[in-house]
């Protein structure tokens, strides 16, 4: 279709603002004393791609404004994602990460394949202090103090105590590099932005915010309302709500609409009757007796932890914002009420290795957030951001301005997308913050969880939307406006996760090794069972040690063929749903499991007969060896 709305330029303008951009990117790193801010050219941290459909550059801007001449200045990434058309708009899309403190540039990959690239480009930044920006708000302090709390087995109290000190230690240490932590908050980065757009030569641009990024695309459109032609607002984060304090209560109706979409399902309703009782009685037998668990650390070592009933409400909470696990959740309250906390183990393991600048996040929620914010009441039983209002003032990084937290209603048309179980910006805040906005339609898909416009369905209304913001978009007929079935029947074990994170993630030698081990049982077993069949008519071969032999080679190739088949098995689950994997396997799997209880009986055999398979002199002493080595 021709584009030719709301006075955008023709395609000559997008060729000129395009050049004009790489030209910038072709220019020498400036020298002291360029103006800020700026946009300067620089190489890559990390890979791009060698047919130049992906740019990169570096923003420099003063750490706080106005800017005095030899003051100290910010550097954030930008990367341009270039569009696929041939005659791409020229107002390209804008993305807002969510966190606070979450990075984007590094994570450009999961956008080649985006819809909004085949009309527009698409513009990646990494937040001041955030990723690849220099300075870094990274705090490791923070980190040490989790690790440190996650072996802590008893006083919540002194847990509080370490955390809430190691966020004042990275504040002090930040402070005392120069780094002026009031400049590190939801307005300055939206003053980046504005700066940015004028430097590349944008006479406007689209927003298109996820989570927290949607708080900063309004801020945004507060700063700088001329130059936004269009936004993409999804999981609102509410400046005008208390963030802190409803945090509780959003917990508990996102919980309320799990249970009954579980009750309204009626396999669901008929495989896990009473799922709200049984959790909260599960969650509070793990309070009673925590449950030991070993999991392996960031620093590359192993620990036990205790897994207690926050960790189960953590995990459930933490599902809600993932569509695909949502069907699998009753599952996992069913495996703890059981007792089996290796899922929780896992969850708490994979939480140690997010890549949040920590620093960022307590700063600007210290500024702009928590100030303002009243504790949650003390009748509230759960509690998904304990410690996070406490943290994030003990970094003293100042008071917002009334606009941080006001009820913001920018006159743009705007497309305002929530997921049915979002945990932490509920549907009710989204839908909200759209009554406000003055050109805002609202679509609700019951579904989703948070960060509804990465599934399929709704990434391609948000492509729409940019393409003609004036159209009236439905979520009708997409799969995502319906609430999935739940799953009734699993072969409910953390192994397959356990399997490919440590082989594809740790790069763990013993467990590869292991796994090659048995491989070579595998064989061994099936080389033996042959050829102790050809040898069974020998002149002199003992009857019970051949049977012996035959036995344990079978045991060998059960045993074997276990672990060289479940690799097989993790990967044909993974293809079909890789939300399934962290969970289980299909329930026709569980056979699998039969197979080393299979190999007991052949080992027992083998184990009893070894004295008459040594006593064979007709078979070669490398064989009496492997038979001796295989009963071990």
């Amino acid at each position: 279709m021709t584009f030719r709305r709301g006075g955008t330029f023709p395609s000559a303008a997008a060729v000129f603002w395009a050049a004009l951009f790489f030209l910038l990117l072709s220019l020498p790193a400036p020298a002291r004393g360029l103006p800020v801010p700026r946009l300067e050219s620089a190489d890559c941290p990390f890979p791009l791609p060698k047919d130049g459909s992906v740019a990169y550059a570096r923003l420099v801007v003063p750490e706080t404004r106005p800017y005095v001449p030899g003051a100290r200045t910010v550097t954030l990434p930008v990367l341009v994602l270039k569009s696929r058309s041939k005659e791409p708009r020229p107002d390209p899309v804008l993305y807002l990460e969510g966190g606070p403190g979450g990075p984007s540039v590094a994570y450009y990959e999961d956008w080649l394949g985006s819809p909004i690239l085949d009309r527009r480009d698409l513009v990646l930044f990494d937040q001041r202090g955030v990723g690849e920006s220099e300075p870094s708000l990274a705090c490791p302090e923070v980190r040490t103090a989790r690790l440190e709390a996650e072996t802590k087995s008893a006083d919540p109290e002194e847990v509080r105590r370490i955390l809430v000190a190691s966020a004042a230690s990275c504040a002090a240490r930040l402070r005392g590099a120069g780094i002026d932590l009031s400049s590190y908050n939801t307005a300055e980065s939206a003053r980046d932005l504005a700066d940015l757009r004028r430097l590349m030569g944008l006479p406007r641009w689209n927003l298109y915010g996820i989570s927290y990024g949607t708080r900063l695309a309004l801020r945004l459109l507060h700063e700088d309302p001329g130059g936004v032609r269009s936004a993409v607002l999804d999981s609102v984060v509410d400046p005008a709500a208390d963030e802190f304090a409803v945090g509780p209560k959003n917990a508990e109706a996102a919980f309320e609409r799990l249970f009954a979409a579980v009750s309204a399902d009626p396999d669901a309703a008929r495989a896990f009757p009473g799922l709200r009782e049984r959790m909260e009685k599960a969650a509070a037998s793990l309070d009673a007796a925590p449950v030991p668990a070993r999991i392996r650390f960031p620093v590359g070592r192993k620990g036990t932890i205790p897994i207690r009933g926050s960790d189960l409400l953590d995990t459930v909470y933490g599902f809600l914002y993932e569509a695909g696990s949502i069907p699998y959740l009753p599952l996992l309250v069913e495996a703890v009420e059981k007792g089996d906390v290796s899922h929780l183990a896992m969850a708490r393991e994979e939480w140690l290795y997010d890549d949040l600048a920590d620093g960022l996040y307590y700063a600007l929620q210290g500024h702009d957030e928590a100030p303002f914010s009243r504790m949650p009441g003390s009748g509230d039983p759960y509690d998904p951001l304990r410690l996070e209002r406490e943290m994030a003032l003990a970094f003293r990084s100042g008071t917002a301005d009334d606009a941080a937290n006001a009820p913001l209603s920018p006159d743009v048309p705007a497309l305002v997308l929530a997921g049915g179980f979002d945990p932490v910006t509920p549907p009710e805040g989204s839908r909200r913050v759209a009554e406000r906005l003055p050109k805002a339609a609202f679509l609700l898909f019951p579904g989703l969880g948070h960060g509804a416009s990465v599934s399929p369905g709704p990434e391609k209304l948000v492509a729409a939307f940019f393409e003609d913001p004036g159209a009236k978009l439905s979520a009708e007929g997409l799969p995502e406006s319906r609430i999935p079935r739940f799953v009734t029947r699993l072969h409910v074990t953390s192994a397959p996760y356990r399997l490919v994170t440590r082989v594809s993630y740790d790069r763990d030698l013993d467990v590869i090794g292991a796994i090659l081990a048995f491989a070579g049982v595998f064989l061994a077993g099936a080389v033996s069972v042959r050829h102790t069949w050809k040898d069974r008519r020998r002149p002199g071969a003992f009857r019970w040690g051949v049977a012996a032999r035959m036995a344990g080679g079978a045991a060998a190739t059960l045993d074997g063929a276990y672990m060289s088949v479940l690799p097989m098995a993790v990967y044909a689950a993974n293809a079909k749903d890789p939300s399934m994997l962290f969970f289980g396997l299909p329930a026709g799997f569980e056979l699998l499991s039969w197979l080393p209880r299979l190999a007991l009986p052949g080992a027992f055999v083998l184990v009893l007969g070894l004295s008459l398979v040594l006593r064979d002199r007709g078979i070669s002493k490398r064989a009496r060896v492997f038979f001796a080595v295989l009963a071990l």
